[in-house]
């Protein structure tokens, strides 16, 4: 197991003063790799050699949002190899040691020369000391979308979403589909009560943040890259598919609302 201790800054909340869901992703994320940093195989390291560990998706399940300046622990549970897969929990505890979020993630190991996925060697997965995984209601870590789906506006991949492996960041795809969600819910009138006027932001409306999400990505877009989303609902979840031009999906994600 691998912790660091933060307090929530002011510029990771939203208009609620709650750790913004970006924010959260972020926590999640730097955990997982300041463990592999701090083992001497992280991106450095396997940049050295070609190598990358690519997040595959997220399964999280959050409890409560800390609020601004709580101090929180965040940690990462490696628990099991399989092929090119390598499995993580991530947790995010509140001072009195409560488990407030719970997340699950597949990485896959990249060979960077071919791109093409391949299995870890025994010298990295031996710099991991496996666990047993949290308990929790695992999910199936592909994601079936509805049938129907609407078409929305096109999103231009511009130069802030591009992280340092020269694609579009994880946390962004989130960014942008929970952005879309948004327009989506104002344009339909489906938030709460069916009441435009009370849906100004469907994600930092108090008691409106999601409280499970999943992700799946599929595909890494790059600066200059247009995404075609498509967004539906099903069963309680919100549904966005972020694709190319062709109708290829970079990025599948799926939100339940805390009044879904």
């Amino acid at each position: 197991m691998y912790s660091f201790t933060s307090n929530v800054r002011f510029s990771e909340t939203d208009e609620t003063g709650l750790l913004s869901l970006v924010g959260l992703m972020n926590y999640l994320q730097d955990c997982c790799l300041f463990q592999s940093e701090s083992l001497g195989v992280g991106p450095k390291n396997l940049k050295k050699r070609h190598r990358l560990w690519l997040l595959s998706g997220w399964q999280i399940v959050i409890d409560r949002y800390p609020e601004m300046f709580e101090k929180i622990t965040v940690e990462t549970i490696p628990y099991a190899f399989s092929g090119c897969l390598g499995w993580r929990n991530v947790l995010i505890l509140d001072e009195r040691g409560n488990c407030i979020v719970r997340a699950n993630s597949p990485w896959v190991f990249v060979n960077m020369d071919t791109g093409k996925p391949e299995r870890p060697d025994e010298v990295e997965m031996a710099a991991y000391q496996t666990e047993e995984r949290i308990p929790m209601d695992y999910a199936p870590r592909k994601i079936r979308l509805p049938e129907e789906m609407q078409e929305c506006e096109a999103v231009p991949v511009v130069q802030d979403y591009i992280d340092s492996n020269h694609h579009v960041n994880n946390a962004r795809y989130i960014e942008i589909a929970v952005e879309l969600l948004k327009a989506w819910e104002l344009k339909t009138g489906t938030a709460v009560s069916g009441s435009r006027s009370q849906n100004r932001d469907i994600c930092s409306v108090q008691g409106l943040k999601p409280k499970e999400l999943r992700v799946e990505y599929k595909r890494q877009a790059q600066l200059g890259d247009i995404l075609y989303p498509k967004i539906g609902e099903e069963g309680g979840w919100k549904y966005v598919a972020l694709e190319n031009w062709e109708g290829a999906p970079y990025a599948v994600v799926a939100v339940k609302l805390k009044n879904s």
